[in-house]
C-alpha cells in the first residue's frame, strides 16, 4: 500500500521527525474537583501563591503521563485524603488571563466521594474542610445573578456571579462572570456557579 504524503511530500514519520513543538505555545492544564454534599462544599485554603490563604477547590496540574480524570482523582487524594468517584466534567475554564502565572486551562469536575471521614489536608493545602453554603438567584436590571454565600466559621462570605447566554459566542452556552471581589481563589466563584447550575438541572443541590 502506497504511503500517504502531505503537500510537502512528507510521510507522517518524516513530518513528525522534523516537527517543531515550540511553534505553538503550549498552555498548562489543571483540574479542579467540586464536591457538594448536604448543603456543604469541600474547599481547601491555599498554602501557596497565587491567592495565598484564599478558599479554593482541590486541584492541580495534570502530569504528562496522565489524563484529566486520573489527575482529578490523584489531586483530590493528595490535597484532602479523599477518594473521588462518579466524576462528571463541567465546562472547561479557558479565559486567557485567568491565572497570573501563565496560560492555564482548567478542567473542572463534579465528583462524589467514598468516605468523607478520611478528610485531611495535604500537599499544598493549608487546610481542607466542609463549608456550609447557600445560593440564590436574583435578576438585576435584566441580568441573572447567582449569589453564593459561604460560611467560614462565624464569617459569612458572599460573591455574586452573573449568568448570561453568550449571544455572540460560538458555543451559545451560559457565560459566568464574577462581580466584584471574591473569597474564592481566581475564577472559582464562576466554576462554583456553573457547578450549581449543573446540579440543579440534575435535580439535586
Amino acid at each position: 500500500m502506497k504511503e500517504l504524503r502531505d503537500k510537502n511530500g512528507l510521510t507522517e514519520a518524516e513530518f513528525l521527525a522534523q516537527y517543531d513543538a515550540s511553534k505553538y505555545e503550549r498552555p498548562s492544564v489543571t483540574i479542579d474537583v467540586i464536591i457538594i454534599k448536604d448543603g456543604k462544599v469541600l474547599l481547601i485554603k491555599r498554602g501557596g501563591h497565587p491567592c495565598l490563604g484564599k478558599l479554593a477547590f482541590p486541584g492541580g496540574f495534570v502530569e504528562p503521563d496522565e489524563d484529566v480524570y486520573t489527575a482529578a482523582v490523584r489531586e483530590l487524594k493528595e490535597e484532602t485524603g479523599l477518594d473521588a468517584v462518579n466524576l462528571r466534567q463541567l465546562r472547561v475554564a479557558s479565559t486567557p488571563n485567568r491565572d497570573p502565572r501563565t496560560r492555564i486551562i482548567t478542567v473542572p469536575f463534579l465528583a462524589d466521594i467514598k468516605d468523607e471521614t478520611a478528610l485531611s489536608a495535604g500537599d499544598d493545602a493549608m487546610s481542607a474542610r466542609w463549608y456550609p453554603f447557600s445560593c440564590k438567584k436574583i435578576n438585576l436590571n435584566g441580568v441573572d445573578i447567582i449569589e453564593i454565600t459561604v460560611l467560614d466559621g462565624e464569617e459569612r462570605k458572599t460573591v455574586k456571579v452573573s449568568c448570561q447566554r453568550d449571544k455572540n459566542g460560538i458555543v451559545g452556552d451560559l457565560v459566568y462572570k464574577q462581580i466584584g471581589n471574591s473569597c474564592l481563589a481566581g475564577d472559582h466563584a464562576e466554576i462554583f456557579a456553573n457547578a450549581l447550575n449543573y446540579k440543579e438541572k440534575q435535580g439535586a443541590v
